[in-house]
């Protein structure tokens, strides 16, 4: 309701309160009709104050209800008999209640108005020390009903109060006299304005405080004095020449005039008169100087806003520009002041005037961000309509902005970095490449390159580089004349964003490759030293960013992450090659070995063949157990031959992966040991096996010695045997069991029966001590493992896990 301007000038709006208390001080004093009084101080205070409705209750003698006497604007009581609930938890109510103006948006113990209102103020109006009503002014938005409004509605609330009958005041015509005195006196001792009533003949017949004040006298000094004695004698002769012919036929006049002070000074003041009905005056008079004064220090706090803020009429044009506001648009209030926002801002597109004329059109604040090409910059723009006019609030998001694109842009950096080291399926060459340019791309940069140097040797060369012809891979100079030699002194990135302007114009290394924005990270590898480095020939205009500095720390992390685990699996490798060839002079040995040893082990079983067969019958008893021993034990040395020869090949003489039923396998196993199990009556249990990847003959090996142990090692009784396979869930291999119900094993002696040459059952038991030891050599050949669980008399149980078939890490 309130027009533009106040947003766009308080000291406007201290004018408009001032001159609306004098006119309801002036209106009380001379008219007895309450009820206009009450409309015209709704319609004046709906002048001053940015709020959607104003209006006047009073509260009903039972106390529960109060009836709207006065508004403007909408009211919900215009629905319900043109009164409202004033009970102690209602609005009213709470207003009625306490003598200090109420916020409904200050306390959560304020109940809300009725209506759409959120934002309300609500002074109490006392007659005669009670409640009579109360004052209240309803807006939409937070802050627009101001603490300078609040100030305004109670000083009108004194008026009121002063002009107000108590509805069991008496009404004969000596007591009416006596309060209608006695109401003039409270009106005019509650204004803050200078009010004085004079007598026909023109002395004082009063004035109040401000008044006497005003002019440096007490108030009884002044009664009884002529109003030409406040004047001096030239205003006297103007008052009666210009003033006092309008002021009889107009009945009121408005204006400056100067007063005279007791001490002989003189002041400008603002000056109201108003004739009354028995040839008095009414006076009411302000200190222009003192105004002025106050309205200096209204545009002085609003030029201290920390927003910019600048006011718009209806037609665009700028009525207000605070300090900040001069400050951002680089133009003084005086330049701006009358001009056209259209003309000064002559690049703000359609969309701004779309958002204005909107604001104007429905009277509701609008919020918008915008990009300003004159500033240079990125402003939030907050609008204010009202019926006159428009406040403007703009800050300066630029910088927020320019966050938001660094945050977006190094987002998209860091994602395309993690894109390149993770990829597969390029080299480390290619990785390396592609992350200079993308370091060259996040840093507008032209060359990127890494490099080997060496401080001790003065030696600096490219290993890799992209976007400069004059770094290429190969290319060295001595590290004094590189940059990086103070990149290796420094933790950090090493920026220079214009080298000459830094203090490097003079040296060599500019001299030699002449980069004035330089960017570079000592990558931490083991056993040497290298560099990544960014550099152009053009100066760059902004400090490197947080965001751009970590972007290189992080390029420079993967580099000395790659550098190193290269490094670990070049020695890895080292290490294999050299056990590989240490395996395969294993397997030449063992070869030569068994091979030279079985033709003496022939030679020997035959030797004492014959010894047996010619000398037989010489040989006593004892003769003959020595000559069955010595083959016996040729016999088991042969043994012992193959099966060293069988484990030490088992990595390298085995066949190619592939799927394989082990159900087929046991089949198979179980034909190959079919007299063992007639001669021991075994019962085997084999339960549905899956299809696995490994090689056909080492898992029928496999499956072949646990079941011969199984019925080896099965006690006096005859064996029981199960065969079962269970799917893993974590690793999705297969685990393949086979329980006995055998002699058992000391679970302290689980892990040594799996070593070359164990043996848990003595001598007198047939066998080699290698089985268990091939088991698990063809096991892990498989990527699996095997072990045991057993208490002795109590069986055990095998258990081996193989991969499942299609398993692309199984494998040699």
């Amino acid at each position: 309701m309130a027009p533009s301007t106040r947003r766009g000038s308080e000291s406007t709006a201290a004018t408009d309160r001032y001159e609306a208390v004098a006119d309801l001080a002036q209106q009380a004093l001379a008219d007895e009709d309450v009820e206009s009084l009450l409309q015209s101080t709704t319609s004046a205070a709906a002048t001053v104050i940015d709020a959607r409705s104003l209006a006047i209750l009073e509260r009903r003698p039972e106390n529960e209800r109060a009836t709207v006497r006065s508004h403007v604007g909408y009211h919900a009581a215009r629905g319900d008999g043109g009164t409202v609930a004033a009970t102690a938890d209602s609005w009213v109510g709470t207003v009625l209640e306490r003598a200090d103006p109420v916020r409904s948006d200050e306390s959560i113990d304020t109940p809300t108005p009725t209506g759409e209102a959120r934002h309300s103020v609500g002074v109490r109006i006392d007659v005669d020390g009670e409640p009579w009503g109360i004052l209240e002014a309803h807006a939409n938005e937070p802050g627009a009903v101001t603490d300078a409004d609040v100030a305004f509605l109670e000083r009108i609330v004194d008026v009121l109060e002063s002009a107000i009958e108590p509805a069991s005041a008496p009404t004969d015509d000596a007591g009416s006299a006596a309060d209608e005195t006695d109401r003039l006196h409270r009106a005019v001792e509650t204004a803050r304005e200078g009010i004085a009533v004079f007598e026909p003949g023109g002395e004082f017949a009063y004035t109040n405080e401000a008044y006497a004040e005003l002019y440096g006298y007490d108030p009884a000094e002044i009664e009884g004095m002529h109003w030409e004695q406040v004047h001096p004698p030239g205003m006297v002769t103007r008052i009666y020449r210009e003033v006092f012919p309008q002021l009889s036929t107009t009945g009121t006049w408005s204006g400056k005039t100067v007063g005279l002070r007791a001490d002989e000074t003189r002041f400008l003041k603002e000056h109201s008169l108003s004739a009354t009905t028995d040839g008095g005056i009414i006076s009411v008079v302000c200190d222009v100087a003192e105004r002025r004064r106050l309205e200096s220090e209204f545009e002085e706090i609003y030029g201290r806003i920390t927003d910019a803020v600048v006011g718009l009429d209806v037609d665009w044009t700028f009525t207000h520009v605070n300090d900040r506001a001069a400050e951002l648009i680089g133009l003084t209030d005086r330049e701006v002041l009358g001009r056209s926002f259209w003309t000064v801002f002559p690049d703000v597109g359609e969309d701004v005037a779309e958002e204005f004329r909107t604001a104007m059109a429905t009277q509701e604040p609008t919020a918008f961000e915008e990009y300003v090409p004159v500033l240079e910059s990125w402003l939030e723009v907050s609008v204010y309509p009202s019926e006159t006019g428009l406040s403007v609030y703009l800050r300066d998001i630029t910088e927020r902005k320019t966050a938001e694109r660094e945050l977006r842009e190094s987002n998209r950096a860091l994602r395309r970095l993690y894109e390149i080291t993770a990829d597969t399926e390029r080299s480390f060459e290619q990785k390396v490449t592609r992350l200079l340019e993308l370091g060259r791309e996040r840093l507008g940069l032209e060359a990127g390159f890494v490099a080997d140097i060496d401080p001790e040797t003065d030696r600096f060369e490219v290993v890799h580089a992209t976007g400069d012809d004059r770094i290429s891979p190969g290319t060295s100079a001595p590290l004094s004349e590189t940059y990086c030699r103070q990149t290796v002194e420094t933790m950090e990135p090493f920026v220079l964003t214009d080298a000459p302007a830094q203090g490097w114009a003079d040296d060599r290394a500019y001299e030699r490759w002449g980069f004035d924005t330089y960017v570079g990270c000592e990558i931490p590898v083991t056993g040497g030293t290298q560099t990544v480095c960014f550099a152009a020939d053009d100066a760059r205009s902004e400090p490197l960013t947080p965001a751009e500095r970590g972007f290189v720390e992080l390029a420079t992390q993967w580099l000395s992450y790659e550098l190193e685990r290269r490094r670990y699996q070049a020695e890895l490798e080292d290490v294999i090659d050299e056990l590989e060839a240490s395996n395969e002079r294993l397997e030449q040995f063992a070869y030569a070995a068994s091979h030279d040893l079985q033709e003496p082990l022939r030679m020997i079983t035959s030797y004492l063949g014959l010894i047996e067969s010619r000398y037989g019958d010489r040989l006593d008893a004892e003769g003959e157990e020595f000559i069955a021993y010595a083959v016996d034990g040729a016999e088991r040395m042969r043994e012992m031959i193959d099966g060293l020869l069988e484990y030490s090949r088992v990595d390298t003489r085995g066949d190619p992966f592939e799927p394989v039923d082990l159900e087929d396998v046991l089949e198979a196993v179980r034909s190959d040991i079919r007299v063992q199990i007639a001669e021991s009556d075994a019962e085997i249990d084999v339960a549905p096996l899956p299809t696995v990847e490994g090689d056909t003959g080492q898992l029928r090996q496999l499956f072949q010695n646990l079941l011969s142990n199984a019925i080896k090692y099965s006690g006096e009784e005859p064996p029981r045997i199960e065969i079962a396979a269970e799917h893993s869930r974590i690793d999705g291999r297969w685990q393949i069991a086979v329980s006995d119900d055998g002699v058992g094993i000391d679970p302290d002696e689980a892990d040594r029966i799996f070593d070359v040459f164990q043996r848990l059952h003595g001598r007198d038991e047939p066998g080699t001590g290698i089985g268990l030891a091939l088991c698990r050599r063809i096991v892990e050949r498989h990527g699996g493992e095997i072990g045991v669980a057993s208490e002795p008399g109590e069986g055990s149980t095998f258990t081996v896990t193989l991969p499942p078939a299609g398993n692309a890490t199984a494998g040699p």
